[in-house]
Formats: structure tokens, C-alpha cells, sequence
């Protein structure tokens, strides 16, 4: 017989073994991953590092060969200022020593490869030195007409050109010459030598896949080393696109390789040196670098994955295998440390101290703030009162030897009066004997994470709400998607009977009931259709306050004894994009529900204004963007809302009334509505007091108030046949009766595909085409198609239980007039054909 496991070992007790080696794989999972992430964050940091590095080189040595190229110009014009004071004062005559006078000023500067002086007629007056054929008239120098037409330029630079007589690349400089009454007298140029900028840019080795530019501020290349011939002259504005000196990576125009570009404006001239090194080259160390740590990593993953399966593999050295991971989570812990922004040092011992600058200014001080001793730096700062016992607490505690390190979680008020959270952590270092020598440690400021935490906590608050509301809400269109088949053939067949039915008799009484339960019925599914957004119809601009002193024209017609109406419509022609029906919902049920709630009397409130929101802003249901918004506000001197009932005030079916006293679709209604038309609410009560809504909706401008429209008969059909489709018998029965009866000549079909075979059959017999838009064969929309193929002209109209507006978009695309909503009445049709066919 096999020993027993010894007590306390884990193959003694099988269900322990099993979720240790499930831990032990989860544990070694996570340790590889962490060290793969601090692996590629040394990759991406060392990046940085060496893109920063590039940058900076790149970027001082373009203002250096800047400076450079503006010295060696400013020398330049230098000797055209003595010149022109020179001419102007001498005035030499042809034939003096005006030439030798200009040799002698040139000697002393070796890229300027001669000096002219040019009459005002464009001729060359004097010279600092002859060469043949140079006798040609500038007159037409860009440089030269500058001069000329604009007195007061100072020094002209002009593009780059290739010297005619010599063959080299120069540039031209000059100013302008003035008569003693101060009239164009000429101007005198300095031809500079661009091939001294290309020695001095020669003897500067930048290393493989490097280039240094000059160019002229539109980007016209000047001088570049290494060579590019064909680019001599090119105009390459990119390279000079910043506003300022500047570095950074593009691409080059020049060769289009990927470089990284320091740029840096020479002043007083019209020009840009840039110095640019091709990314491969910038970066081959840092990418051999990486290809080393990614071995590396890999390598110590896999021995790591290697440990794992070891650990769990040899159950029996269960104690080896703890000892292996309090060791890597110690490692990991003071990798961690070392990585934190500001850090301290007491000194216990000596009694000296160290903060760095970053730790003053976690803690809202200078950084110059004087540190003597710890209990004075303490007392210095203003920490929250309820963080002060926990952090003394949790310091004792690591001083005592009951924790072996310190961290904690504090806030501290800096000096503008916010509340920052900071995560320190710290250790001490003990003598022999145990006594505390040193305390060093570090600190963060983890602000923007508590409030990015609270944020979440409360946008998944609202995202679990919204959710459930659309669940609700689909649930319900559904169920009133199907009512309204059912209830269209009620209300239209109790609507024939109600007609052929004598007055006053018993049967006539029966069907005036049940058209009045269908009624109820058909109110009921609207409800419930504008609820689940499932009847939102055409939209456009509502006058707001007409629409809201209509609901309270109502109200006030039907208010209880010992309840008020104070109202404030301040809102003029503001507009909204949206429907009035739901608008006048909005508005009825919050002032309905305003009444319900001031049983014992009272007042209620209704204010209408404009308002401007600055900056975004959180409501206690929905948030503001920046903009211009109407305000509804809805005020009652009532009982107030206990918070229970707050909290789900807006779910569906949610009502505190009792059973026949609401449907409990009111405000989560009015929530649908508001939150389609882009607003928000904003609840607050006050239990005893009453309760305010506030409804804040975006404007679009504004619109007139419309005026009342005048009640007219029922229109009459004249004979016209109509085509009637709908995959309900019983409706197309219906629908042909109330046609029939209204003078029309019905013709219907309970097949999409059937129906449109018999127009094929007879396309001119039909004059109107009535047809439901849920059909297994064929959808309403698509029907319509495939008529208004056959007749473009003729009218379609579309009745449908369940719309919205993805259905109106639709039905517009394929030309139909209009849309009727189920159930279907004898006025709904008569209107609607008495508008399509006039």
C-alpha cells in the first residue's frame, strides 16, 4: 500500500493542487508580459531619446552654419555700404582709379568675386576687375528694377544664377545708388561666390546620409553639400515651410527619402539654412539596440514560460516556487520605484534632507522652497484632513517594522486652491540593531487618474442606463408594431359599423364603445411608438414658444382648484429641429406629472428662455456641449421626489401611481425625446418643497409661430381606381371599403409580386397606388421602385405601423408622396389622397 501524504502537503488534498497550478500559470503570465512591456517601453524611450538627440544636433548646427552664412553676408554688405558712401561722397569720373580703389576693397574678401558699380541706365560704370564681354546692360535685374522703383529696400539678394563669363554659381548682392536730390543714380552689386559656401560646408563632416541646404526663403536651393546639380535653383518650399527655427522628420523633396530636418533662418537676409540626415541613418543604432533587447526579451520570456511549466510540473516544490516569485515581485516593485518623478531623502542620522525640484512642486511649492527637517516640511504643507491620519499612520507603521515599505495615497491644496492626489512610496534603511537611518522614497501625481476613474464610474452608470432604455424601447416597438395591425382592423371595421349602425340603438352604443376602448387602444401604441423612436416623422424648425403656449393654453383650461399657472416665455423666435407633437408631449407630461405631485395645491412654474453654454457641462441626465440652447424649466411647489424613485424616474413602465393610475411611459417619454433632439435634462428636487425639470435643447436659428389652419369636408375621390397592397387580408378589405365609400374604385392585393405583375398587365388602369411597407415578397419601398419604372408619373402612398426616419428617407429616394401611420382611418386616407391627387 502506497504512504499517505504527509499533513499539510498539497497532494494530500487534490482540489488545492489544481487551482495552484491555474495561479501559477496566471501569475507567470503576467510577469512575462510585464517584463515585455518594460521592455518595449525602454524601446520606445531610447526612441525618443535619440529622435530628441537628432533634433537638437540637427537643429543647432543650422543655427551655427545660420550665424555663419550671416556673418559672411553682413561682411559682404558691409563693403556695398563703404562703396555706396565711397561713390556718393567721391563721386569718381571714368577713367580714374574707381577700378583699383574697388580691386582694393575686394582683396580682403575672398567670396565676393567682384564689385560693380551700374549707372541708371543698367550699364557697368566701374569694376574691381575686367573680364571680357562683361559689358551687357542689367537694366532688366530683377535686382536692379527693385532698386530702381523703391528707394528705401536697403540690400537685395537675388536668386541663384551661374555667372556667364566664369561659369560658377553666385549669388548677387546690391544696393541702390542716389543722386544729391536723392533720385536713382544706379546701384552697386557684389557678386558672391557660392562655391565658398560649398568649401566651408565640404570641411564639415556630418557623416554618411547627411546634407546641409542653403536656400532662399520661397525655397529656392542655393548652395547644398553633398552636390545635387539638377537641384541648383529648384525651388523646394517644404524645407523652409516653419514659421521659425525648427527640427523634425519628413521627407526630403530633393531625394524623397525620409530625413530628419533642422532648420534655421538667417537674419537680416532672405534665407533658410536647413540641415537634414536621412532617418535610416539617424536611427541604425537605435534599431540594432532594439533588435538586441527584442532577442534579449524573447530569450528571457521564453526561459521564464520554461520556469512556469517547471513549477507546474513539480507540485512538490511548492515552497521553491513561492520563494521564486516573492523574489520577481521585489525586483519588479523597486524597478517600479525607481521609475516615479519626484523624490526625497531624509537623513535621520547626519539630519540632512533632499527633495527634488519635481517634489516641491507636487507638493504646490517653489522650487526654490527651503528644506530643513522633515516634521518642518510636514507642517509646511496643507493635506487634506482626511488623508493626515492615514498618512501618519501608514509612516508609523513602515517606521516600526510592521510594513516593509511605505506607500499611500494623499491629497495636497496647492496654492491657485486644487486638490491634487499623489501616490508616494518609500523605505527605510535600518542599522543593525533595527533603528530607522534613512527614509528615501518617491512621489506622483495621480490626479488625472482618480478623476479619469470617477469619470468612468460615471459614464458606465450612464451606459448601463442608455442600454437598458434602448432594450425597453425596441422590446416596445415591436409589441406596437403589431398592435397596429391588429388595432387597424378594429377601428376601421368599428368605424363602417359605427356608420351603418342607427342612432340611439343598442348596436350603434356597443360600437361606440369599442371605438372608444380602440381610441384608447390607438393612444396608447402612439405612446409606446414614441417611446422606442419608432414614430419620429419628418423633423424641421418649430417655433419652441408657440409650441409651448399652446400645451399651456391647455393646461390652464383644465387646472385643479387651489393650483396656480405662472409662466415666463422669453424665448422669441428661437427654433429646434424636431417634431412639434413630441415637443407638446415633452411639455405635457412634465406639467401633468408637476400637477399629480401638488395634491394639497400649490404653484406651477413655466419658464422658456435662451442660454449660451460656454464650455461642455454635465447634467444629472445628459451633457452640454459649447453653443446656444432653449431652457424649459417646469417647477411645482409639491412633495419632491424621494431619491429611490429619482434614480429610476426615467425607466420605462416605472410609475409610483397606482394600478389604472399611469402607464409609466411619461418621463421616460420625455427622456427618448430630449435625448434624440440632442439635449439634456437636469432634475432637482427637494423633498417637502417641489421639483424642477430643466430641458436644455440645441437651437438652429429661428422660425416664425405658424398660423391656425382652417377645418374643411372630408375630400371625395371622383371615380379614380386605386391599387391597394397589403399582406393582411382583412386590412385590404378594409381599405377597400373605406375607398369605395369615399368614391373611389379599390382594386387589392395581398401580394407585392401580384400586384405589380397586374400593372405590367395594365399599366394605364390605375390612377393612385396605396401600399403597406412590411410584406414578405416585396417591401412597400421596394414596390415602389419597380412602378415608378414602369410609370414615373404615378402617385404612390405609403402606410406603414411601424416608421421612423430611416423609413422616410427611404421612401423619399423611391419618389413616395406620402406616409400613413396604422391603424388606418376614413379621414387619414380621404386627407392624404385629397392632398396627392390635387
Amino acid at each position: 500500500m502506497a504512504p499517505a501524504p504527509a499533513p499539510g502537503s498539497l497532494l494530500a488534498d487534490p482540489t488545492r493542487a489544481a487551482p495552484l497550478r491555474v495561479w501559477i500559470v496566471i501569475i507567470g503570465v503576467l510577469v512575462i508580459a510585464a517584463f515585455a512591456g518594460s521592455s518595449a517601453y525602454d524601446a520606445w524611450h531610447s526612441y525618443n531619446v535619440v529622435i530628441s538627440a537628432e533634433n537638437r544636433e540637427l537643429g543647432n548646427l543650422a543655427k551655427a552654419l545660420a550665424e555663419q552664412a550671416e556673418d559672411t553676408l553682413r561682411t559682404s554688405d558691409l563693403l556695398l555700404r563703404e562703396t555706396v558712401t565711397w561713390y556718393q561722397t567721391a563721386r569718381p569720373e571714368p577713367g580714374t582709379a574707381a577700378d583699383d580703389k574697388l580691386a582694393t576693397k575686394v582683396a580682403g574678401l575672398p567670396q565676393v568675386r567682384e564689385i560693380r558699380i551700374i549707372d541708371e541706365h543698367g550699364m557697368p560704370r566701374f569694376r574691381s576687375r575686367e573680364l571680357p564681354g562683361d559689358v551687357s546692360s542689367l537694366s532688366d535685374r530683377p535686382y536692379f528694377i527693385a532698386h530702381r522703383d523703391h528707394p528705401r529696400l536697403g540690400v537685395v539678394l537675388s536668386e541663384p544664377l551661374i555667372t556667364q563669363i566664369e561659369h560658377r554659381p553666385a549669388v548677387v548682392m546690391a544696393r541702390r545708388l542716389e543722386k544729391r536730390d536723392g533720385t536713382f543714380d544706379g546701384i552697386v552689386q557684389a557678386v558672391v561666390d557660392l562655391e565658398a559656401f560649398q568649401q566651408v560646408y565640404q570641411a564639415i563632416d556630418l557623416g554618411q546620409g547627411s546634407a546641409i541646404n542653403l536656400l532662399r526663403n520661397d525655397g529656392t536651393l542655393v548652395v547644398r553639400q553633398p552636390q545635387v546639380t539638377e537641384a541648383f535653383g529648384a525651388k523646394f518650399p517644404e524645407l523652409v515651410a516653419a514659421d521659425s527655427d525648427s527640427a523634425g522628420l519628413m521627407r526630403s523633396p530633393i531625394d524623397q527619402k525620409p530625413r530628419f530636418v533642422g532648420v534655421a533662418h538667417v537674419s537680416e537676409f532672405p534665407l533658410v539654412v536647413a540641415v537634414t540626415r536621412e532617418k535610416s541613418v539617424a536611427l541604425a543604432g537605435w534599431r540594432d539596440e532594439a533588435w538586441h533587447v527584442a532577442v534579449r526579451t524573447l530569450v528571457l520570456a521564453l526561459l521564464g514560460a520554461a520556469v512556469v511549466v517547471a513549477l507546474v510540473y513539480q507540485l512538490r516544490r511548492v515552497e521553491l516556487g513561492e520563494r521564486a516569485l516573492r523574489q520577481s515581485e521585489e525586483r519588479y516593485a523597486l524597478a517600479m520605484e525607481g521609475a516615479n518623478e519626484g523624490h526625497f531623502d531624509w537623513n535621520f542620522e547626519n539630519g540632512s534632507s533632499f527633495l527634488s525640484p519635481q517634489m516641491k512642486l507636487l507638493h504646490g511649492r517653489r522650487v526654490d522652497a527651503p528644506v530643513t527637517t522633515r516634521d518642518a516640511w510636514m507642517s509646511s504643507l496643507d493635506i487634506h484632513p482626511d488623508d493626515v491620519r492615514r498618512l501618519q499612520a501608514a509612516v508609523a507603521d513602515h517606521f516600526e517594522g510592521r510594513t516593509d515599505r511605505c506607500e499611500l495615497e494623499y491629497r495636497v491644496r496647492h496654492p491657485d486652491g486644487e486638490w491634487h492626489w499623489l501616490q508616494v512610496r518609500g523605505r527605510c534603511m535600518r542599522d543593525a540593531s533595527g533603528k530607522v537611518q534613512r527614509f528615501v522614497g518617491s512621489a506622483i501625481d495621480i490626479t488625472a487618474r482618480k478623476n479619469a476613474e470617477a469619470e468612468k464610474e460615471r459614464l458606465e452608470i450612464q451606459l448601463r442606463q442608455s442600454q437598458k432604455m434602448e432594450a425597453m424601447g425596441t422590446l416596445a416597438g415591436g409589441i406596437a408594431h403589431d398592435f397596429n395591425n391588429i388595432l387597424g382592423a378594429i377601428l376601421g371595421y368599428g368605424e363602417l359599423a359605427q356608420k351603418a349602425a342607427a342612432e340611439g340603438s343598442v348596436v350603434r352604443r356597443y360600437v361606440d364603445n369599442v371605438m372608444h376602448a380602440g381610441g384608447r387602444a390607438k393612444a396608447l401604441v402612439e405612446r409606446i411608438l414614441a417611446f422606442s423612436r419608432s414614430g419620429v416623422g419628418e423633423r424641421g424648425p418649430i417655433n419652441i414658444q408657440a409650441v409651448i403656449e399652446e400645451t399651456l393654453e391647455l393646461i390652464a383650461a383644465s387646472l385643479p382648484a387651489g393650483i396656480s399657472l405662472a409662466k415666463r416665455l422669453e424665448a422669441g423666435d428661437a427654433a429646434i429641429i424636431g417634431d412639434a407633437s413630441q415637443l407638446h408631449q415633452v411639455a405635457m407630461n412634465l406639467c401633468t406629472n408637476a400637477l399629480q405631485a401638488m395634491k394639497n395645491g400649490g404653484v406651477l412654474e413655466v419658464a422658456l428662455d435662451r442660454a449660451e453654454v460656454a464650455q461642455s457641462a454635465s447634467l444629472s441626465h445628459g451633457s452640454l456641449a459649447p453653443g446656444t440652447y432653449v431652457r424649459l424649466g417646469v417647477s411645482d411647489t409639491g412633495s419632491g421626489i424621494p431619491s429611490p424613485v429619482l434614480e429610476r424616474m426615467f425607466d420605462p413602465f416605472f410609475t409610483t401611481k397606482g394600478v389604472g393610475g399611469g402607464t409609466g411611459l411619461g418621463l421616460s417619454l420625455v427622456h427618448g425625446i430630449v435625448a434624440d433632439l440632442g439635449g439634456a435634462i437636469d432634475a432637482r428636487t427637494s423633498l417637502g418643497r417641489g421639483t424642477t425639470f430643466t430641458i436644455w435643447l440645441p437651437t438652429t436659428g429661428e422660425a416664425t409661430a405658424p398660423s391656425a389652419e382652417i377645418a374643411a369636408d372630408l375630400p371625395r375621390g371622383d371615380g379614380q381606381t386605386v391599387m391597394v397592397v397589403d399582406d393582411e387580408e382583412p386590412l385590404v378589405a378594409l381599405a377597400e371599403e373605406m375607398l369605395a365609400e369615399l368614391g373611389y374604385e379599390p382594386v387589392g392585393f395581398n401580394s407585392s409580386v401580384a400586384a405589380l405583375e397586374a400593372l405590367r398587365q395594365e399599366p394605364e388602369r390605375y390612377d393612385i397606388v396605396l401600399t403597406d411597407e412590411t410584406m414578405p415578397e416585396l417591401v412597400g419601398t421596394a414596390l415602389a421602385r419597380e412602378i415608378h419604372l414602369m410609370r414615373p408619373a404615378i402617385p404612390i402612398v405609403l402606410m406603414s405601423g411601424y416608421s421612423g426616419a430611416q423609413l422616410h428617407d427611404r421612401a423619399r429616394e423611391v419618389g413616395i408622396l406620402e406616409i400613413l401611420h396604422k391603424p388606418l382611418q376614413t379621414r387619414d386616407i380621404a386627407e392624404c389622397f385629397g392632398r396627392v391627387l390635387r
